[in-house]
């Protein structure tokens, strides 16, 4: 059973009817060969995530077999517009990066290009940075959420490193004047308060934006990097690829979290894939 898998990523081909390249591609290629080893499948990535979501209802209304779509949950389930259907599945986190840029996977990544591995005591400042990163950035990615359930813009998709105060090396914090200014655009003009009206908590490392989290946790990446390996450059799509294509090998039984909510989307998939294949004789 040949099944095709739609995901986002990459510059839409007309032509082609598809992307060329695509680093969610790739790191839903990590999945499936973690997770559901024996399927055969034939993946397309469509570029924006809006390209997507007619093959994801066409899934979710039955009109169609074999199908998959994977894509970046957003904030879709604070939204309360996830499409529930077992072979329509979101990421963990927010996007990708939530997912395969973690501590947990950088280490394991590092230790592989390593030839003496990752010390204890760089390990852990690891997951020290990681862990501050979502306690000093909880309240900036809580209004972002808040944002999006509003439709208002939150943290600037391409501006979001400007409210990053960085002068302490070791603990980037959020830069007040900045946060102070975009919650003074927020309440400008409107006479309601911004409540949240989700059903589930925020969890600032699911719902951080993801080039936001990446970008963080990339130059941590780079900083090991270099000391391990001794060169000076790594670029950033060439970082992304490397982290997504880890994503297949990582230990996630330090991420116990991460590994159960995939662990249950392939489960749920299989079956899924199953019944398609049953209505479609």
């Amino acid at each position: 059973m040949n099944v095709v898998v739609y995901t986002e990523g990459g510059e839409f081909d007309n032509k082609k009817k598809q992307s060329s390249f695509s680093i969610d591609a790739v790191f839903w290629k990590g999945f499936f060969s973690r997770f559901l080893p024996g399927l055969t499948y034939e993946i397309k990535p469509l570029g924006s995530k809006q390209n997507l979501l007619p093959h994801a209802k066409d899934v979710a209304a039955s009109t169609v077999s074999n199908t998959i779509v994977a894509m970046d949950r957003d904030h879709d389930h604070h939204r309360l517009c996830l499409i529930q259907h077992p072979c329509v599945v979101y990421t963990y986190g927010y996007s990708w990066e939530n997912d395969a840029w973690r501590a947990e996977a950088i280490i394991s990544k590092l230790e592989r290009v390593s030839v003496r591995g990752v010390s204890v005591e760089a390990a852990e400042a690891i997951r020290d940075k990681c862990r501050n990163f979502f306690i000093d950035f909880n309240r900036l990615i809580f209004v972002d959420v808040l944002c999006s359930l509003q439709r208002v813009q939150g943290i600037p998709r391409d501006k979001f490193w400007g409210y990053v105060d960085c002068r302490d090396a070791n603990r980037f914090r959020v830069k007040k004047e900045a946060f102070k200014k975009l919650i003074g655009a927020i309440k400008k003009d409107r006479d309601k308060k911004f409540k949240y009206s989700g059903n589930e908590a925020v969890v600032a490392e699911r719902d951080c934006y993801g080039k936001f989290w990446s970008m963080f946790l990339y130059g941590i990446f780079c900083e090991y990097f270099r000391a391990v390996t001794g060169q000076k450059n790594l670029n950033r799509e060439m970082a992304d690829v490397l982290v997504a294509e880890h994503f297949q090998y990582t230990d996630l039984d330090k991420d116990p979290g991460l590994k159960n909510y995939y662990q249950t989307v392939a489960a749920a998939l299989s079956r899924g894939i199953g019944e398609q294949h049953l209505q479609r004789r």
